[in-house]
């Protein structure tokens, strides 16, 4: 009778464990670094990549059928980041300028994105976006529809002395967490 009981006592402890957070999720992808180039979307030649993809990590010419979440322009001697918004497209994605280094960004803060107005950029500086991706539309938790992403501006190249016939330039680095809703950079598969 004892051990029923005791069995019983831990089928109900083990399910309540389980029924604890409904909406809890696992992450089963890791977060992904890219490297890469874009063009400033004035003046970029036909088939340069002007934006980037987070969802897909990679960039993208900025064009009605692509998917993207920041687009990039470079203007005399000013560079610019913007959401799709800003360049009257209606897909979804917010950025705002990171007050840390990099490196020192772990997770990403889940408000504060702004998703109509151009971001003033220099080389060095930290863009942080959230980005409304398709593939998370399905789910049930607002919080979960978003994926993030952060991205350091190696370097601007604007030459007014080779204007048009050398390409104005940015080179970044971006991790993104490729799981809906979750935060974390830190390396591997997130747990945030």
């Amino acid at each position: 009778m004892k051990v029923r009981f005791l069995v019983l006592l831990l089928g109900v402890g083990a399910a309540a464990a389980a029924c604890a957070d409904p909406f809890k999720t696992t992450a089963t992808l890791a977060t992904i670094d890219d490297t890469a180039a874009v063009f400033a979307l004035t003046g970029a030649p036909e088939s340069a990549p002007t934006a980037i993809n987070i969802t897909f990590p990679r960039a993208v010419i900025a064009t009605p059928g692509e998917q993207y979440d920041v687009v990039f322009d470079i203007r005399h001697d000013s560079a610019f980041a913007y959401p799709p918004h800003a360049v009257g497209v209606t897909l979804t994605a917010g950025l705002q300028l990171a007050t840390q280094p990099y490196d020192a960004i772990t997770e990403a803060p889940t408000t504060g994105y702004n998703d109509t107005l151009p971001v003033f950029i220099k080389a060095g500086d930290v863009l942080l976006v959230q980005s409304s991706s398709a593939q998370c539309a399905t789910q049930g938790v607002q919080a979960r529809t978003f994926l993030y992403a952060k991205i350091v501006i190696d370097s601007i190249f604007y030459d007014e002395a080779t204007a048009p016939h050398t390409p104005r330039t940015i080179w970044y680095r971006m991790r993104n967490d490729p799981n809906c809703g979750f935060v974390s950079f830190l390396d591997g598969v997130p747990t945030t």
